[in-house]
C-alpha cells in the first residue's frame, strides 16, 4: 500500500482499488473464464453503444481530419461514446464516475477550442489521454495541467532508408528469415481467419492481461476485414502464418497520408526477427506506393521532460519511476523494451500528453487502467 501511495501520490485511495492494483501487479487476477478472440471481437461489435454520431459520419470526418495515430481507433473502436456535431467530434469512455477523452478531437484546428469548451460544459472534470501539442495548448488555456506521457515515432517514408550501420539490425532480420524460406505477404483476415485467430489466442496467453482484449488506449483486434487497414503476414516454408502486423490508415483532406502500426501478434515459438522483417517489407511497399509517413505508435512514459506546459509534479515523478522500474517492467508492462525497439528505427519522436484539472490523479489513473481492461 505504501508503495502505491509513493508512486501515485498521497491522495486517499479506496482500499478496494489498492487491493485490485496489488492483485494486478502479482498477476493474481480472480479466476475468470477465458474468452476466445472471436468472442471478444463479436462482443465488442454487438454490445457497442447506440451512438449519437453514426458510423458513416464518423468515417467521413476521419477522412477529413484523421491525421494522427489514434484517429482510426477514435472513429471506429467499439464501445466508445461520442460528443460533437457537423464540425467534428470527441471520443470518450467512463469508469468509476471518471470520464476520459481518447486522443485529439477529430475536427479542424479552428474548431477545436470551441468544441472542447462545449464538451467541458457538459462534463465537469474529464481527463484527456494521448493528445498532441495543439490540443494540449488549448487545454492549458482552459485551466488544465498537461503532462507528457511518452512519444510517438514518425518515419518520413520519402527519405527513409535502410542503409547504414544503425539500420543493420533491420537488414539482418530480413535476410535471416529469407534464408530460412519464410516470406511476407499482404492479405485479408477472411482468407486466413482460423490461423489468425489461433495465433492471437496463443499470443494473448503470454500476456499479463490474458483473459480478455485490452481496449481504449489499444484498439481491440477485430476478426473482420476493414477497409483501408493493411495486413502483412509472416509465412513459413510450409505455408503457415506465424506472425502478423496490421496498419491503420491516416487521412487529411480526404487523402491517405500514412499508416500507423496498430496490431502485432506472433506465436510463442516464432522468431523475434519476424516482426522486424514484416516492418521492413511493409515500409518498402508503402514507399513504392508513395505513402508519406509511417507512425510506430506510442512509447509509453518515454522521454518525459515536462518543460513545455504547466504540469503535475506527482504525475511527472510517477511516470519517470514506472518507466525505469525493474519490477514494473518485468511484471506488468515492458515500457523500456517498447521504447528501445521503436527508437532503433531512428524516426522523429513526437511528444504526447495527458491533461487533467485534478491536482492528484491517483484514483483517476486506476480508473483508466480498469477502462483499458487491466482489471
Amino acid at each position: 500500500m505504501s508503495l502505491l501511495r509513493d508512486i501515485i501520490g498521497s491522495e486517499k485511495i479506496p482500499l478496494s482499488l489498492i487491493s485490485t492494483f496489488e492483485k494486478f501487479v502479482r498477476r493474481t487476477e480472480a479466476p475468470t473464464q477465458y474468452r476466445s478472440q472471436s468472442y471478444w471481437s463479436t462482443r465488442q461489435i454487438k454490445s457497442g453503444l447506440e451512438q449519437s454520431i453514426p458510423n458513416g459520419e464518423r468515417l467521413k470526418t476521419l477522412r477529413e481530419w484523421g491525421d494522427y495515430s489514434l484517429a482510426y481507433s477514435v472513429a471506429t473502436q467499439p464501445r466508445l461514446e461520442y460528443f460533437g456535431d457537423a464540425r467534428g467530434f470527441l471520443a470518450y469512455g467512463s469508469r468509476f464516475g471518471y470520464t476520459f477523452v481518447l486522443g485529439d478531437p477529430l475536427c479542424a484546428e479552428s474548431d477545436k477550442p470551441e468544441l472542447l469548451r462545449e464538451f467541458l460544459a457538459r462534463f465537469r472534470s474529464p481527463a484527456f489521454v494521448q493528445v498532441g501539442e495543439s490540443t494540449a495548448r488549448v487545454l492549458q488555456d482552459l485551466g488544465f495541467k498537461v503532462n507528457e506521457i511518452g512519444v510517438d515515432t514518425r518515419l518520413d517514408l520519402g527519405s527513409y532508408s535502410f542503409a547504414g550501420k544503425d539500420k543493420e539490425w533491420i537488414r539482418y532480420a530480413a535476410n535471416w528469415v529469407a534464408r530460412r524460406g519464410y516470406c511476407i505477404e499482404e492479405g485479408l483476415i477472411s482468407s486466413r481467419e482460423a490461423e489468425i485467430e489461433q495465433i492471437s489466442e496463443q499470443w494473448r496467453k503470454t500476456r499479463t492481461i490474458s483473459r480478455k482484449e485490452v481496449r481504449f488506449l489499444n484498439r481491440p483486434m477485430p476478426m473482420i476485414d476493414e477497409e483501408d487497414v493493411r495486413r502483412f503476414f509472416y509465412i513459413s516454408p510450409e505455408g503457415k502464418v506465424e506472425a502478423f502486423v496490421f496498419f491503420d490508415p491516416l487521412f487529411e483532406a480526404g487523402k491517405l497520408i500514412g499508416y500507423v502500426t496498430c496490431i502485432k501478434r506472433r506465436t510463442p515459438e516464432c522468431s523475434a526477427y519476424a516482426e522486424t522483417a514484416i516492418m521492413k517489407r511493409a515500409i518498402e511497399v508503402f514507399q513504392g506506393e508513395g505513402v508519406p509517413a509511417l507512425w510506430l505508435g506510442l512509447s509509453p512514459l518515454a522521454q518525459i521532460d515536462d518543460h513545455q506546459f504547466r504540469f503535475s509534479r506527482g504525475l511527472n515523478l510517477a511516470g519517470r519511476y514506472l518507466h525505469y522500474s525493474r519490477w514494473f517492467n518485468r511484471l506488468c508492462y515492458n515500457f523500456r523494451g517498447h521504447t528501445q525497439y521503436k527508437r532503433r528505427f531512428r524516426g522523429e519522436e513526437v511528444k504526447m500528453y495527458y491533461a487533467s484539472r485534478s491536482l492528484n490523479n491517483s484514483t483517476r489513473l486506476l480508473a483508466l487502467c480498469s477502462l483499458c481492461g487491466a482489471f
